[in-house]
């Protein structure tokens, strides 16, 4: 494949430029590269869409709203600009707001202890409250625009240090066609985070309340300092446990299933009533009634509500947690033999 590419414009402007450096890789899906002449963007080309689903799809996508921001500026999609040609003017895929450090990381990374400390030093349980609020205020943006995300996981999603969350790989949506008043389908989605009724079903139509579930198990992700809430082994298990084998079962350890779990993983008891009610609406209720799940406002709500009442630790100022005749969690799983998952900024010499 030659380097040698054009961005065109929705506006039928075309600039010449060239892919620069390979920086991701979405499987056999596609590839993610710098452009030499354009450090603000990066360019996806996609492999897995045949010439016309892929024109269909980028030309969608350039015909709908543009203003995926926040107040300040930052973007929550990092939706495509300009289409990606080939200098034969093939389409390759297309051109979008680049998220990269320091302001922007993939979320996986914050997932490991090492990362975080040298990422979010000083950070606290706070901040992953405050990053799944701005996720499912998000997810209500897209909703309202007649978008369903499909593939709602981690590896499509990057965070700034504020808690601000940004979407990618917008492509594989079910996007709200608004030329033909349709939808082009969601091709792909995670098995750990698709809806149980989805589950095995392929590029079936979907509609916002698998998104509702994926949200359900993001948030407990994210509570749990990425540790599934599907995770864990039940005693007795004679062979490995995949996330999919515990939702089929219904054991969900964030709801207080029996499973065994690393040292690292945070207490099912740290979630706060109002969370717990909401995951058992999503998770339980919402295993076999799709309707049950709560929406993302109902998220936002009730994540905003809990952090607002996070008290601090007298031990440590970076342990952060729910008021409650148990203490601190944090100090707990340090007293157990983990490490501090929160530790104390040191201090300069």
């Amino acid at each position: 494949m030659s380097r040698r590419v054009r961005l065109a414009g929705p506006d039928g402007t075309t600039t010449p430029d060239e892919l620069d450096r390979q920086i991701g890789s979405v499987g056999s899906q596609g590839s993610v590269w710098t452009l030499r002449a354009r450090p603000d963007l990066v360019a996806k080309v996609v492999h897995r869409a045949a010439g016309d689903d892929l024109r269909r799809r980028v030309t969608s996508m350039l015909g709908g709203p543009t203003g995926w921001t926040v107040p300040d500026g930052r973007p929550i999609v990092a939706w495509p600009v300009a289409e990606l040609r080939g200098d034969d003017d093939r389409l390759l895929g297309y051109a979008a707001p680049r998220l990269a450090a320091p302001f922007f990381v993939a979320l996986p990374l914050l997932f490991n202890p090492a990362v975080r400390r040298r990422l979010l030093p000083g950070g606290t349980w706070s901040w992953w409250l405050g990053a799944a609020e701005q996720l499912a205020r998000s997810v209500h943006t897209v909703h309202q625009q007649g978008h369903v995300l499909g593939d709602l996981a981690p590896a499509n999603l990057f965070a700034a240090a504020d808690g601000a969350v940004c979407l990618i790989d917008a492509d594989g949506w079910q996007l709200r066609d608004p030329a033909g008043g349709g939808h082009l389908s969601c091709p792909f989605s995670r098995p750990e985070y698709t809806a149980p009724e989805l589950l095995g079903a392929g590029a079936v139509p979907r509609d916002v309340t698998s998104d509702h579930w994926a949200l359900a198990v993001l948030v407990a992700q994210l509570l749990g300092l990425g540790f599934h809430p599907f995770g864990g082994v039940p005693a007795g298990a004679d062979g490995p446990i995949e996330e999919v084998d515990n939702v089929a079962a219904r054991r969900c350890r964030a709801l207080g299933a029996p499973v065994l779990a690393p040292a690292t993983a945070p207490p099912a008891t740290l979630i706060t009533d109002v969370l717990r009610s909401r995951l058992a609406e999503a998770l339980d209720a919402g295993h076999d009634d799709p309707a049950a799940r709560p929406g993302p406002l109902a998220w936002a709500a009730a994540l905003a509500r809990s952090r607002r009442r996070l008290v601090t630790c007298r031990v440590s100022r970076t342990h952060v947690h729910p008021p409650g005749p148990a203490g601190c969690p944090w100090c707990a799983m340090v007293a157990a033999g983990a490490r501090d998952p929160f530790p104390p900024l040191e201090r300069r010499r």
